[in-house]
């Protein structure tokens, strides 16, 4: 493993001195494929109609209609697949819970005083952490959103939201950077109240120095999860839980705080963008898969995060995150990786969408973003691996 990071991690640098950062990806972008097949409203007409779902289903289970339809819509998928995907997700989802008249209310009255800089003006934070507020939240940022430009509102947010990346097992950052890329006003106000509602810490591990060890580069602590993990497993059913469980362990509290310091959160997505990367390529993994879609949800949501915002408390939960996630995953590591496909990325669209599993669409759409800002045979190597189905 040591020498396939070592490389990984020579061609990240590459690309991260010529430029290959979120902040210089525009002329790439310019550049990029462009496979959508219908206009802007015909996403909106579909996301309007997701907007009777709630956020969550079976207790636990996050609604991935939303983000489903964003990323199949920008690989071409037309009118009648999108309605497609909506008939396949609505028997099992539930409806939303609407704010009451008092609820509405105070929502309103909390997001005048924080439009206005007044005191209580981050009421929003007494909600967060806790499901049963989305109503609430719900309210509050849609009527932020009637008031400001979304910029702005993601702005004012997004470092408190940040110190939680994992919330909702990644979906609340996840939904919330499709919501942004949609231009949809109301499925954002739903993507920030699912990720504030579920918002959640982890604990910090065992500092640097005589008790924690001394910090490690990427490849070195990537080997060192990999290899530290294996003995550890939770049999808990859904992604968070074992993260939280992962989370109680004398690995995590000594991992979590041990990887190199990084300039800030671009750096670090970069440096975990890799390790995710490698580690999908040899297990197939589930969870992996939300660590890469979360991190290119990061990269989307980063440059609304305000100069000011000191980034390194950020930076400290998202590694928490990415030890926590790894642990969840279970990861079964095969040595042996498929040598890259000759297929492009118009026929591993046309795959995904010919696929109901929302994972695979949003992984596949994922991969195909990366692989536009900086090109690597691999990720189409990874979208194929995830076309195949997960371990």
């Amino acid at each position: 493993m040591n020498e396939v990071l070592n490389h990984a991690f020579r061609d990240w640098a590459r690309s991260f001195e010529d430029g290959g950062s979120a902040g210089s990806g525009t002329e790439r972008a310019s550049r990029a494929p462009q496979p959508k097949a219908g206009s802007q409203a015909l996403l909106h007409q579909e996301l309007d109609e997701a907007q009777a779902f709630g956020p969550a289903f079976d207790g636990a289970m996050s609604n991935h209609l939303p983000m489903v339809l964003h990323a199949a819509w920008e690989m071409g998928a037309d009118a009648r697949r999108l309605q497609a995907l909506v008939q396949h997700e609505r028997p099992k989802l539930a409806t939303a819970r609407r704010a009451t008249d008092a609820q509405q209310a105070s929502a309103l009255r909390a997001a005048q005083r924080h439009r206005a800089g007044a005191a209580g003006a981050d009421e929003w934070l007494v909600h967060r952490g806790q499901p049963e507020g989305y109503p609430w939240l719900q309210a509050y940022f849609a009527a932020l959103l009637t008031q400001q430009p979304a910029a702005e509102v993601l702005g004012s947010h997004l470092e408190g939201l940040l110190r939680s990346p994992h919330a909702f097992a990644f979906h609340g950052l996840i939904r919330t950077a499709h919501a942004w890329e949609s231009g949809h006003r109301g499925e954002l106000a739903a993507a920030l109240a699912t990720w504030a509602a579920w918002w959640e810490l982890l604990p910090a591990g065992q500092s640097t120095g005589r008790a924690g060890g001394p910090t490690m580069p990427p490849e070195a602590w990537a080997e060192a999860l990999r290899s530290r993990t294996q003995g550890w497993r939770s049999e808990l059913p859904m992604i968070i839980y074992r993260m939280r469980s992962a989370a109680e362990t004398p690995v995590y509290a000594d991992l979590a705080e041990r990887l190199a310091p990084a300039s800030g959160l671009l750096q670090r997505r970069e440096q975990l963008l890799v390790v995710a990367r490698e580690a999908y390529l040899h297990s197939r993994n589930f969870t992996v898969l939300h660590l890469i879609t979360g991190l290119r949800a990061l990269r989307v949501l980063l440059p609304l995060l305000p100069l000011s915002v000191d980034q390194q408390p950020l930076v400290a939960a998202l590694d928490r995150a990415a030890v926590a996630g790894w642990m969840a995953g279970r990861l079964q590591w095969q040595d042996e990786v498929p040598a890259p496909p000759s297929a492009a990325w118009p026929a591993l669209h046309r795959a995904a969408l010919a696929q109901d599993d929302e994972h695979v669409i949003k992984g596949v759409h994922a991969c195909w973003q990366e692989d536009t800002r900086a090109p690597d045979p691999r990720w189409r190597q990874v979208a194929h691996r995830m076309l195949e189905g997960h371990a």
